[in-house]
């Protein structure tokens, strides 16, 4: 559904090649008359909405359009929902009201409903106990007896049906630290145990013997290399270059010769889509046997792999050749990213062997020359990342700011590198004659929206940082405009803080069965390819590419790709949000004990509620709800912590310091740019104010025209 709608916001063409799913889509909505045709395209209609339902705590719900934009959302009163519930995609239409300064609107049709469970904690008032959903705190009525409620412990996590209000499940304790990875896994009905069936065809492969494989293309001689995080156990890929011949070989686990088309261990793999990465642990796509044994790349050990043979142009490091093959080969050794650092800033370290240590050199120096390249039509961003470290109750203990090196650079560009040869090779011809819907699974970023750009620009002027009248208006002037402010701000504290500006105002990369390029990253064609092991997407694209390669493909086969693209495209998202919920619980657990301290932070938003991001260690990133106290996004302040909710992990304060700095620029700039941020935030409001004045007043102005009696011999045409 929503790879149709991203498909349906720009307009899709009348003659467009679609697949049978979205065309059963298009006929739906055509004969409930809510689409028109403009420009040759099929286009939702403005009193049209379809979009995902939230509920609020008091009963109505919100449409929230999809793919989501600037579009505000629409509001639907508790009797006009028809039964929509949290998370469900509907089709609404919008209706009138007097004098509303929102959009008001009624459920037609739920085209797409999603069955949950809902996860709360226990309330205990005087006499009742009632049950608070999470994050929403919506009020539910619980299906048991007040007595048995009672002997709960307050705060009490509990599963519910929402439709009758069945405890479905008790979780346990709010007080204990290990009953966070259990809420955000709930709150996304993810488990880590896998099926008994999965399980068991998982334990039934035996280690790879040459032998035994004959078929398969021995590469056991090449000096393959994988780079990892420290502790890192599921390897992907490993990479080996011959610099004389100037190839680069690129080795992928074959993950998909031990999970079959629909077996047990594929449709967990399916259901789970991704690899989850918490700071203490991870919770694997596939069964541990396979992802941190069989498959994954490990030191010294025969594996079964998909080689990407590349041979590139020697000056031009343009690409001659490629071909994919099924192999066997056994990694020379396990490098961690901080060993090759080492070794290419001083030129030195021992633990590594040498016939590794020449070809790190080579390896480094092409990726450099092929990211210089890559950079002139793409988007390069501050990669860095935070990595929380617990302690051994799983409390935050730590945490560390890891910024994108020379090896990261390598490894990235090596497999960007095999990703776009995985892409070019997916939509080639299968013979000269093939004609039919190229339908695969490809790796998409949208152009951004006009409206998006000129709120960038909007904003970078304000921080100082693009003094130009002029914005950009094509994606090559777009390019040369950020390339130019990054390398304005290299080395600044605002970089990194612009770059996300920057990013915010991109479209959201996402699966696609249909193809339409990368803009992020300025490619035509490119998918995920390389990480079989943690990637639902990367273990389908391997079968396609088998497939192509022994000349079998078939259409029928790939009818499938725009529901799975568009479900792994949501379970990303999932994804992101439970190791993005876990971080933020752990700050809530060390703040809760931590009432009424202060810490320095800066203001995120300009909304009311404002939001504070905490910046002193180990509590960059988290996040403060501000009840008190007003400043400017960007404003540097001090904000005291005055109440922590440790089911909702949300985080209360007050401002009781502001300055007038932020990003370690002079006082006088960010001065300046408060007092443009207010002057046009009151500039914004007086103009709404204006606007809704002459709306209302054209509206009583036809009211008394309606109203007013006209004498028959007065009256037009007598």
């Amino acid at each position: 559904m929503i790879e149709f709608l991203n498909l349906l916001k720009g307009g899709i063409p009348l003659d467009f090649k679609l697949a049978s799913s979205f065309k059963k889509i298009l006929e739906s909505l055509l004969s409930q008359n809510v689409l028109e045709v403009r420009k040759n395209r099929y286009i939702l209609k403005k009193s049209f909405c379809i979009g995902k339902v939230e509920l609020a705590r008091e009963g109505y719900g919100f449409v929230i359009p999809l793919p989501r934009g600037k579009m505000q959302d629409w509001l639907v009163e508790k009797n006009l929902l028809k039964g929509a519930q949290k998370g469900d995609i509907v089709l609404a239409k919008a209706i009138k009201r007097q004098n509303a300064t929102r959009t008001f609107a009624k459920v037609l049709q739920i085209l797409e409903s999603k069955e949950i469970s809902i996860l709360c904690y226990l309330e205990k008032y005087k006499l009742d106990c009632m049950a608070i959903s999470i994050p929403n705190e919506i009020p539910y009525k619980i299906k048991a007896s007040q007595k048995s409620l009672k002997t709960l412990p307050a705060n009490t996590i509990l599963k519910l049906n929402p439709r009758n209000g069945e405890i479905l499940e008790v979780l346990g304790a709010i007080d204990d630290p290990s009953i966070d990875e259990r809420i955000v896994l709930s709150l996304q009905n993810r488990t880590e145990d896998f099926s008994i069936q999965a399980q068991l065809e998982a334990d039934n492969f035996q280690n790879v013997r040459l032998r035994d494989f004959k078929e398969r293309v021995d590469c056991t001689h090449l000096p393959f290399c994988a780079i990892d995080p420290v502790g890192a156990k599921d390897h992907d890929d490993a990479i080996c270059f011959d610099s004389e011949n100037s190839t680069l070989f690129v080795a992928i686990a074959d993950v998909s010769y031990y999970v079959p088309n629909e077996s047990a261990l594929d449709l967990e793999a399916r259901n789970r889509g991704f690899s989850i990465y918490f700071p203490h642990k991870s919770i694997p796509m596939l069964p541990r046997v396979l992802s941190e044994n069989l498959c994954s790349l490990s030191e010294g050990n025969l594996r079964l792999a998909m080689v990407w043979k590349i041979r590139l142009h020697k000056r031009t490091n343009a690409v001659l050749h490629s071909e994919l093959f099924e192999a066997v080969i056994k990694v020379r050794q396990k490098l961690s990213y901080a060993m090759v650092d080492t070794l290419l800033e001083s030129g030195q370290n021992k633990a590594i062997k040498p016939v590794v240590k020449k070809m790190l050199f080579a390896l480094n120096t092409l990726a450099q020359k092929l990211r210089q390249k890559r950079l002139k039509l793409g988007f390069d961003f501050a990669g860095d990342e935070s990595v929380m470290e617990l302690d051994n109750n799983l409390e935050l203990k730590d945490l560390k700011i890891e910024s994108q090196t020379l090896s990261h650079q390598m490894v990235e560009e090596c497999m960007l590198l095999a990703n776009i040869q995985s892409a070019k090779l997916q939509s080639a011809k299968t013979t000269q004659n093939d004609m039919q819907l190229k339908l695969g699974i490809y790796r998409t970023h949208g152009e951004p929206r006009a409206e998006s750009i000129q709120d960038l620009f909007t904003e970078l002027r304000l921080l100082g940082v693009w003094n130009l009248k002029t914005i950009p208006k094509d994606s090559k002037a777009l390019h040369r405009a950020i390339a130019m402010i990054q390398t304005a701000l290299k080395g600044t504290h605002l970089a990194q803080e612009v770059d996300k500006l920057i990013i915010r105002a991109m479209q959201q990369a996402a699966y696609s069965s249909h193809n339409i390029g990368h803009f992020g990253l300025g490619f035509q064609e490119y998918s995920h390819f390389t990480s079989p092991i943690r990637r639902y997407s990367d273990l389908i694209l391997h079968r396609i590419l088998k497939a192509k390669i022994k000349l079998n493909t078939t259409q029928d086969s790939l009818e499938s790709l725009p529901q799975i693209c568009e479900i792994l495209s949501q379970k990303e998202r999932e994804v992101a949000k439970i190791e993005m919920d876990f971080k933020d619980r752990k700050f809530a657990r060390f703040l809760f004990k931590r009432i009424e301290q202060a810490y320095m932070g800066v203001i995120i938003n300009e909304k009311s509620p404002q939001l504070v991001m905490l910046t002193t260690p180990p509590l960059q990133g988290a996040r403060v709800v501000c009840l008190k106290g007003v400043g400017v996004k960007y404003q540097k302040v001090r904000i005291q912590i005055i109440d922590v909710n440790l089911a909702t992990a949300k985080v209360y304060g007050r401002i009781v310091e502001s300055f007038n700095e932020r990003f370690g620029v002079q006082s006088e700039a960010i001065s300046k740019y408060i007092f443009a941020s207010t002057h046009l935030r009151v500039k914004k409001q007086r103009e709404s104010a204006r606007l809704e004045a002459r709306k209302m007043a054209k509206s009583i102005a036809k009211t008394k025209k309606k109203k007013s009696y006209i004498p028959r011999h007065k009256r037009k045409g007598r």
